[in-house]
């Protein structure tokens, strides 16, 4: 199987898996169904669709103040339909589906061949995840290396993480073809949620992203300080005296500085090993007198 196709194909595989899983949610029965329900065929039903045994639970706290439910008659149902549901030879279709799988097997016939068979479906469902994992983390290191905005040292351990992913990505992705091809031979693979954290800069993410909040904040003040000074050159222009005309001037000047001073600390929190957030807006704000 071609590993650049691995994301779409887990992808689909997890959109699969939750529509499934979503027939074990929870209901909710209304008066007139619990008036209306016959609870052996209720039980088959829940049964025959895999729901847990605590449905029964649900049930009971729906209608008690009803009718009395007929727990035996639900119980035998639902053991009945489990038969149904725990078909080993749909197993392995609703591991690889990524099934969750509530204890409507436990007790049944075939309950040692179904879970085996959903085991190795579910363990290439797993594996596919942990891929499209370690896709996403990927996808963060290279947009922030991409922007342009990372200097020196952020830089060169945002690379050494990526390369480290790149490596990571490419086992996960041997392991996910061995698997698909086992053919129910046993086949050991890696754990690489465990590896995933483990880059050789964790913390380069956090200080990319630090510099980035920087960068967004800093463009947002640097509007601020154009318009104000476009302002106070507005006020210049139409000054009536020359108190007026100093006052302005000064505020004029100050926001210049405060121009500066804005870009002069954001360029020096890019050299930062460990940068932190920085408030920008005092440097416009003293120049407001």
């Amino acid at each position: 199987m071609n590993t650049l196709k691995l994301s779409r194909i887990t992808a689909e595989l997890a959109l699969a898996g939750l529509l499934l899983s979503g027939i074990s949610g929870c209901a909710v029965m209304s008066e007139e169904e619990c008036y209306a329900t016959n609870w052996y065929e209720k039980g088959y039903e829940d049964g025959t669709q895999g729901k847990a045994s605590s449905m029964l639970g649900e049930y009971v706290s729906a209608c008690s103040k009803y009718v009395s439910v007929d727990r035996s008659g639900y119980n035998q149902g639902r053991r009945e339909g489990a038969e149904v549901f725990c078909n080993p030879s749909r197993a392995y279709d609703l591991g690889i589906q990524g099934y969750t799988l509530t204890d409507i097997c436990r007790g049944t016939r075939n309950e040692s061949e179904f879970i085996r068979k959903y085991q190795a479906g579910y363990v290439i469902y797993d594996m596919g995840k942990q891929v499209e994992e370690i896709d996403k983390k990927l996808e963060e290191v290279s947009e922030l290396m991409s922007s342009g905005a990372y200097r020196g040292d952020v830089y060169d351990r945002l690379r050494s993480n990526y390369r480290y992913l790149e490596q990571l990505r490419y086992h996960a992705a041997e392991d996910y073809n061995k698997l698909s091809t086992a053919n129910g031979r046993k086949v050991t693979v890696r754990n690489y949620r465990n590896e995933i954290n483990r880059m050789p800069y964790p913390e380069a993410l956090s200080d990319a992203r630090t510099i980035r909040d920087n960068i967004a904040e800093a463009d947002r003040e640097l509007d601020k300080i154009r318009r104000d000074m476009d302002d106070a050159r507005r006020k210049m222009d139409h000054a009536e005296n020359d108190h007026d005309y100093k006052r302005y001037r000064k505020q004029w000047d100050c926001l210049k500085d405060a121009d500066h001073r804005v870009r002069r600390k954001l360029e020096d929190s890019k050299h930062d090993y460990h940068p932190r957030r920085i408030d920008f807006s005092k440097e416009r704000k003293q120049c407001h007198y």
